[in-house]
């Protein structure tokens, strides 16, 4: 393999080379030792006649023979027994000092079984006699032979387990490179070491590109290229990650070297893989279309990919220049190398992840602690980041795990075993308090285990919530506020509510609370903190058109104001430099200031406005009440204006009426006529007919009143009690179930239910029934209340007509029974609706 390099034709290179270097080897030697001349000469002669590929030496004495040995290469020794001054098992041993492992053939005229043994026992290689057998040639030449072959496969092993061994050594050596430069390097150097590969390279595979990485020193700059995957051998080697042995490329016929057989068995023009060597043409074809075109002097190479980090290659100007144990050691080296490569890569990112990691461990702007420790043995405070020193005032550097547990770990706070969260093997995550450098505060520990081959790591990571925990503390503290304003009555208590709540709770450094009063179409300052009003003075009510309170309540948008220096304002604000003004919808707005510019920020606004809204629930329910009242007021005073008309009429009309009904009496005394007698029983008719008025008048007016007080009535039992207190003739009554109850009266409710079993049994019966007297009414539940139903005969007028005062199918009626009814159901609150349908039903709804 030392040609030197040639210029390209033109075409594109089959690989990173141009030239290639002549190829070695010889015949081999056998050394024949014999005193009398023509018997060494004979015996040569027919050994190189009977065996191929042998040269032969001889010599008649045996120091002559041992200068050969020690200053030539020997393959093999045939020597005589007798000789003058030694003998051949003599020679045997001086040989054996010089080589130890020269095949020794002892071929004597003299033979005896002493000689044998003796010739056995110094470890000749053979033993034969010469006697006079036409074949005794023959047979020496046989045991040259096979000394011959054990010699090489001796010596061919020994090479073997030499590179074998030199390979693991480079399989250690390379696993230490720092780097893949190195590893390509190292490749190369072991090829020229180990293989006897003097013209090879390594070409570092960078995306679709083949660049060379290291060269053979008798490899110029300019024999090597960049190749791109798919491009010629190389690129195929990568492309298919496969190994590629080609046997003969550009053989010129002319060329004496082409005379080796190219048709010898076991040889092809082009191998597409080492395990091809038999001959396969698709095989042969494929390697040779990628060799060609090129250099004249190149004739066989070698390509074998380096994983898919790239390749390495080998030529040689000698046909068929690489074996099967050399691709097969090519390869164990390119393996080993593939190896370290991706050791590198997986080193190189695990560093990289490691330095990320490290990086974000030291760079988080959370409080970190991360502790190690093996099965059995204590945790140790393996590290700690720039946040956790500067909250909790400790780190790693001169501070145990138990003393820095102990220092941060309040007493009363149970401790977290890491133990069980090593054997959960899950993150635990847990609201914890822990006394820092600015005391107690609370956080959300994150417990985070990391297994380790030989330890487990456990990642503390705390979020500060000190205020979150702040504010939740301050909208508990707001609901209780909101809670003593909803109890607070008028309009001016809750404004002192507010303007006190903004200051003590939300920590704002003045507030106040301004009213709308429609009449003056202006916002009064109904309350101010002492704080704003040391910081503003006395201050006038503001109309349209007066600065940022006023737009803050004309839009219900609030209004933040960084710095009041910076803007104009119509009005002044005294020694404030901030403002904050929230809306509260239609009754006014919550002026909130500071002296400091940029107060408010984010979470100060949005805890005003959660103030402000409560102030305003507040404000709308002081208003509803305010308005429920004065209804309650308007209701009472209807009441006892129809209590006084009712006890006007009671009282007016029943003395007067008695007087009658006294001298009615008198004068029955007085009368024996008939007729007469008629005509004042009519006058009697007339006299109850207006008690039976006065009688529904006052209980009209009575029944109308709202229900105050409630209680759970059972309605069975209700129906029940009313029942037997109506005159119910042959009319039959069906119950609810027990449990049904009815917030209501008793009393009410019972009256309620009398009169309507009244107005059953006096108006459910019509002249064409059948079985004249017998009504059946029933009472029973709805989903949202309940009703009672009878199977009368239904309603001769227009049911809502029924229900209105002084109406009634009936001559002798009121018209006031089912009035009274309508007038409870609503004091109730409920809903009544009137069914004439088989029947009159009547339904309450007492959902209210």
């Amino acid at each position: 393999m030392d040609t030197d390099p040639t210029v390209n034709r033109g075409g594109p290179e089959v690989d990173a080379f141009r030239g290639s270097e002549p190829a070695g080897g010889g015949p081999r030697r056998v050394l024949l030792v014999d005193d009398e001349p023509g018997a060494a000469d004979l015996a040569a002669t027919h050994v190189e006649r009977l065996l191929d590929g042998v040269e032969t030496v001889t010599r008649t004495s045996p120091t002559e023979a041992l200068d050969v040995v020690r200053e030539e290469r020997v393959d093999c020794v045939v020597s005589d027994y007798n000789m003058p001054g030694t003998h051949g098992l003599e020679l045997l041993e001086q040989a054996r000092a010089i080589d130890p492992g020269l095949p020794f053939v002892l071929f004597t005229g003299r033979g005896s079984e002493e000689i044998a043994s003796e010739a056995i026992s110094a470890g000749v290689t053979d033993y034969l006699q010469k006697g006079v057998s036409r074949d005794r040639y023959e047979m020496l030449a046989n045991s040259v032979e096979n000394a011959l072959s054990r010699r090489r496969a001796e010596r061919d092993l020994r090479e073997v387990n030499a590179k074998v061994t030199a390979i693991h050594e480079f399989a250690t050596d390379v696993s230490a490179a720092e780097n893949a430069a190195e590893v390509f390097e190292r490749v190369v150097d072991a090829a020229e070491g180990i293989l006897d590969f003097n013209r090879c390279v390594t070409l570092h595979r960078r995306g679709d590109q083949l660049v060379p990485a290291a060269r053979s020193a008798s490899v110029g700059e300019d024999e090597v290229r960049t190749f791109a995957v798919g491009e010629g051998v190389v690129g195929a080697t990568a492309a298919d990650e496969r190994t590629i042995v080609v046997d003969s490329l550009s053989v010129d016929p002319a060329d004496p070297d082409a005379l080796e057989d190219p048709e010898s068995p076991g040889r092809s023009g082009g191998r597409a893989e080492s395990d091809s060597a038999t001959g396969d043409p698709d095989a042969r074809a494929g390697a040779e279309e990628l060799a060609e075109p090129v250099a004249d002097d190149i004739r066989s190479a070698i390509s074998v990919p380096i994983g898919a980090y790239g390749v390495f290659q080998a030529v040689s100007d000698g046909y068929a220049a690489f074996d099967g144990g050399d691709v097969e050691f090519a390869e164990l080296l390119a393996a080993h190398a593939a190896d370290a490569l991706e050791q590198l890569e997986t080193e190189h990112a695990l560093r990289a992840e490691r330095d990320r990691l490290s990086a974000l461990f030291e760079d988080l702007p959370l409080p970190v602690a991360r502790t190690a420790g093996g099965d059995g043995s204590e945790r140790r405070l393996d590290a700690t980041n720039r946040a956790f020193e500067e909250t909790f005032g400790f780190s790693e550097a001169g501070n145990d795990y138990e003393t820095i547990r102990e220092e941060v770990v309040p007493d009363d706070e149970p401790n977290i075993d890491p133990a069980a969260v090593i054997a959960a093997d899950e993150p635990l995550r847990r609201e914890v308090r822990r006394k820092t450098a600015d005391g107690l505060r609370d956080f959300i520990l994150n417990v985070i285990p990391v297994e380790r081959p030989d330890e487990t790591i456990i990642y503390n990571v705390y979020a500060d919530i000190g205020e979150q925990k702040r504010i939740e503390r301050t909208l508990r503290r707001l609901h209780e506020t909101t809670r003593e304003m909803f109890r607070g009555g008028d309009r001016e208590e809750i404004a002192a509510l507010a303007a006190r709540a903004a200051v003590d709770i939300l920590g704002f450094p003045s507030s106040g609370v301004r009213l709308y009063d429609p009449d003056a179409e202006a916002l009064l300052p109904t309350a101010l903190s002492e704080e704003a009003t040391e910081a503003l003075g006395e201050r006038p009510a503001f109309g349209p058109g007066d600065g940022r309170l006023w737009d803050a309540f004309e839009t219900g948008e609030s209004i933040v104001v960084d710095d009041l220096n910076a803007v104009d304002t119509a009005i002044g604000y005294g020694e404030h430099r901030s403002l904050l003004v929230v809306p509260l919808g239609d009754h006014g707005v919550m002026p909130l200031g500071s002296r400091e510019p940029g107060f408010f920020d984010d979470t100060a606004i949005q805890l005003a406005r959660v103030l402000g809204a409560n102030v305003t629930v507040a404000l709308d329910d002081a208003r509803r009440t305010a308005q429920l009242r004065d209804r309650d007021a308007e209701l009472q005073r209807e009441i006892d204006r129809l209590e006084k008309f009712a006890g006007l009429v009671s009282h007016d009309l029943r003395n007067p009426l008695n007087v009658a009904a006294g001298r009615l009496d008198i004068a029955r005394t007085k009368i024996d006529d008939d007729d007469a007698l008629d005509e004042l029983a009519r006058i009697a008719a007339a006299h109850d007919r207006m008690e039976e008025l006065i009688d529904d008048l006052l209980a009209l007016a009575r029944q109308g009143r709202t229900v105050d007080e409630l209680e759970s009535v059972s309605l069975a039992d209700a129906a029940a009690r009313a029942w037997r207190s109506v005159d119910t003739a042959d009319a039959t009554l069906e119950l609810p179930e027990r449990t049904l109850a009815v917030e209501a009266d008793p009393e009410r409710l019972r009256t309620l239910l009398e009169n309507l079993f009244t107005n059953s049994v006096e108006h459910g019966v019509t002249e064409s029934a059948a079985d004249a007297g017998s009504v059946a009414v029933s009472v029973g539940a709805l989903a949202d209340g309940f009703y009672v139903a009878d199977d009368g005969g239904g309603f001769e007028i227009d049911p809502e007509e029924a229900i209105e005062y002084g109406t009634s199918n009936d001559p002798r009626g009121t018209g006031f029974g089912l009035a009274i009814v309508r007038e409870i159901a609503a004091a109730h609150g409920w809903s009544m609706d009137v069914i004439d349908e088989d029947g009159a039903r009547f339904e309450f709804r007492t959902d209210r």
